[in-house]
């Protein structure tokens, strides 16, 4: 009885074990084809619903999505009923999660501003407007046309099956008509790559605030990543610098202070000093009163309310000032979302055709205005930091 217990677990736990993540990408393709909608989906929901540990998690509660639980069963990789399979089955998904780094894939998902930035805009367009990452079947004479030999000639005449292999085309599914039980074709609503252009204006507030759109060096009192021997600010390697932002996301330190504070005269030795020990602070601190905090162990996510770029949030080491970064990417992320809403779009007269020019148009004005605006704050709290330093200096001078 004990060797026959003992191979119940271990079999379930072999098998959930030797799954892979082809076997969950294919039962998430296959489980968004049914549900109606395309297989390309925003990142963090591909993310989540390739991830065994929780899907098999929302299964068990009975909260996953049931054409995605259906997939899983027919093929084979649904939940175990017996409490010894069960029980193996889930303790398998577990250590395959940690030897194929499923869990991990989370973070290296979101380990960067622009990876952050990108899963944002796209979680807003998918609520705003799920038609975008949608397929809507494919209809001759306002009937569905089947995934059926009597409806083959319908099908290649839609361009939806190559004539001679029968294969699908590019972006053409199948999804069951809920009225009928059939399965049908097909077609998504818009191209991937032009939904995923819609990420373009946020990424651009992104990458501007942090320093990553200057190809010639550093700026704003920052050394070039790849310096040359005369002037840190600028390089002698452009490729190089542009590979080191682009690819690596690094960016340039702070300029020595004398050097400094010949680009930035509002920020004294003081407030250069404090900044500085923040920045390279890795010790956790809650405490907000002295308007600093660091919420993760390591410096991975901090911020101030008065450091030389005014309020701030660092995220691995990058600086993402309220005035220049945090301002122009949510005026374009909003931009971008209303752009898409079919609401908005039907209020202002705009052509539901073009939703992604719309959304494109709505996101660059968003950007425009929202980096002018804080274009025009960081530098008029510039000129109060200046002059308050100035009176400074003027009444210890005095003294």
């Amino acid at each position: 009885m004990a060797n026959e217990n003992w191979e119940k677990f271990s079999n379930a736990f072999s098998d959930a074990y030797g799954e892979g993540r082809s076997d969950q990408q294919l039962v998430f393709f296959e489980g968004r084809e049914l549900g109606g909608v395309d297989t390309d989906a925003p990142r963090i929901e591909s993310a989540l619903g390739t991830n065994a540990t929780l899907t098999r998690t929302r299964d068990l509660l009975g909260i996953s999505n049931p054409a995605h639980r259906q997939v899983r069963i027919d093929k084979g990789m649904g939940l175990k009923q017996g409490s010894l399979e069960r029980a193996g089955q889930l303790i398998g998904t577990v250590a395959a999660d940690l030897t194929q780094d499923h869990s991990r894939e989370l973070w290296w998902l979101l380990n960067a501003p622009q990876a952050v930035g990108n899963v944002a805009q796209e979680y807003a367009l998918n609520k705003v407007n799920p038609a975008l990452y949608g397929a809507s079947p494919v209809q001759d004479q306002g009937v569905s046309i089947r995934v059926n030999p009597d409806d083959e000639e319908l099908a290649i005449r839609h361009n939806l099956i190559d004539a001679e292999s029968g294969r699908r085309k590019r972006g053409v599914g199948i999804q069951r008509d809920a009225r009928t039980g059939e399965y049908v074709y097909n077609r998504r609503n818009f191209k991937p790559g032009h939904v995923a252009a819609l990420s373009i204006p946020t990424g651009v507030a992104i990458n501007a605030g942090i320093g990553l759109l200057n190809p010639l060096g550093g700026s704003g009192g920052y050394e070039a990543v790849l310096p040359s021997e005369g002037d840190a600010t600028k390089t002698n390697n452009v490729l190089g610098e542009i590979a080191a932002k682009y690819i690596l996301g690094r960016t340039g330190g702070l300029l020595p202070y004398e050097e400094f504070k010949k680009v930035r005269p509002d920020v004294s030795k003081g407030e250069y000093n404090a900044y500085k020990a923040f920045k390279y602070d890795k010790a956790l601190d809650y405490d907000i009163t002295d308007g600093d905090v660091n919420l993760i162990p390591g410096g991975v996510l901090k911020g101030t309310v008065d450091g030389i770029h005014g309020p701030e949030v660092q995220f691995l080491g990058r600086s993402l000032p309220l005035t220049t970064t945090a301002i122009p990417f949510a005026t374009a992320l909003a931009g971008t979302t209303l752009g898409a809403s079919p609401a908005i779009q039907r209020r202002l007269g705009l052509n539901p055709k073009q939703t992604i020019r719309n959304a494109i148009a709505g996101g660059v004005a968003g950007l425009t205005g929202g980096g002018g605006a804080g274009y025009l704050l960081e530098l008029e709290r510039r000129r109060r930091n200046d002059e308050a330093n100035q009176k400074y200096y003027d009444s210890v001078n005095i003294e």
